[in-house]
């Protein structure tokens, strides 16, 4: 065998061994840098939702506006609700003045109740009185030391005093019994305070607010629009926190840890690679043909051959005011540890 031909399988042996080499080095790299292109943008949102039907007769924003938490986004007409809490307002001072007059009415009830059952004591007073000296005349009629006329005197004295505190004791029953109070008065004022706070809020809620520093999507409304309670009018995108959710292969979540440093690239902003950290690992999916409570849904591709399933990664992105993230938009990931 030439020098030659064994010089060039020296050469071949070596370019192969480089090769398997290179190959080998490469897995070990994307094994333990992960990196896939199964991604999306995702931001939270909101779906901006009057509590009070009505007509809209302000508007401050457009689409793709940003706003900051606070800003007023839209009026609704206040005019039924600002009537609605007067009426409520007016219902609150009335019963307040009848609490004050029941009041006022009360203390003098008692004050006569009280005067009744004096009246009723000092009576029962002059009954024993009367009935003393019926039982000491008695006696002395027998011996003639009282005529018969006293007697008689002593005795419709006595009849007379037991009427009078029948009168008496009946009065002040009567008196004691009419007195009323203001429980009910109280309840009822409860119950308009209630209705005057939900009047007030309602006049609140008229003006629509942004709850988050966000984004405005999806808006189609112009003035003299119907705003129905309960029914969206448009999204507000959460603008302080972004994030990419990547759906990496089951084998590659071993080497992933929240709190990895991550690349993300979003496809036609590739000159403009984001930063980024792990924040969770998918814990489940949706399993095959199958239907879990509220688990992401992640396709495997391909469904003939045994394919590694795929679970979501969030990887929360440093720049949250990048100018091209939009939710949905495809990026790629890579964990860079």
């Amino acid at each position: 065998m030439s020098e030659k031909t064994t010089l060039g399988r020296i050469i071949a042996f070596i370019a192969i061994a480089s090769a398997v080499a290179m190959l080998v080095a490469t897995m070990i790299v994307l094994d333990r840098r992960p990196r896939t292109h199964d991604a999306y943008v995702f931001a939270y949102s909101a779906g901006i939702t009057p509590e009070v039907s009505g007509r809209i007769v302000e508007s401050h924003i457009q689409n793709d506006q940003l706003v900051r938490k606070g800003d007023v986004l839209l009026r609704i007409d206040p005019e039924p609700f600002e009537m609605k809490l007067r009426q409520a307002d007016a219902q609150v001072a009335a019963l307040e003045a009848d609490i004050d007059l029941t009041s006022r009415q009360v203390t003098s009830q008692g004050s006569g109740a009280q005067a009744a059952s004096l009246q009723a004591d000092r009576t029962r007073q002059q009954l024993a009185l009367a009935h003393n000296t019926v039982q000491r005349m008695a006696p002395l009629l027998a011996s003639g030391f009282v005529t018969a006329q006293q007697m008689d005197e002593a005795r419709t004295n006595e009849r007379t005093a037991n009427a009078q505190l029948a009168a008496a004791v009946q009065q002040a029953s009567q008196a004691r019994e009419a007195i009323g109070d203001v429980e009910s008065l109280k309840a009822q004022l409860l119950g308009a305070q209630a209705a005057q706070a939900l009047a007030a809020r309602n006049v609140r809620e008229t003006t629509i607010r942004a709850p988050v520093d966000g984004r405005i999507a999806g808006f189609n409304l112009s003035i003299g629009s119907f705003a129905v309670e309960g029914h969206p009018l448009f999204t507000l995108i959460d603008n302080t926190h972004w994030y990419a959710i990547a759906n990496f292969r089951e084998t590659d979540l071993r080497h992933l840890r929240p709190g990895d440093r991550a690349t993300i690239w979003v496809m036609g902003h590739d000159e403009h690679p984001l930063q980024g950290v792990v924040e969770s690992l998918g814990s489940g999916v949706q399993p095959q043909g199958q239907a879990g409570p509220g688990l992401p849904a992640v396709d495997r591709n391909l469904n003939w051959v045994v394919v590694a399933q795929r679970f979501p990664v969030w990887v929360r992105l440093d720049q949250a005011d990048a100018s091209f993230l939009r939710i949905g938009a495809t990026v790629s990931v890579k964990v860079v540890k």
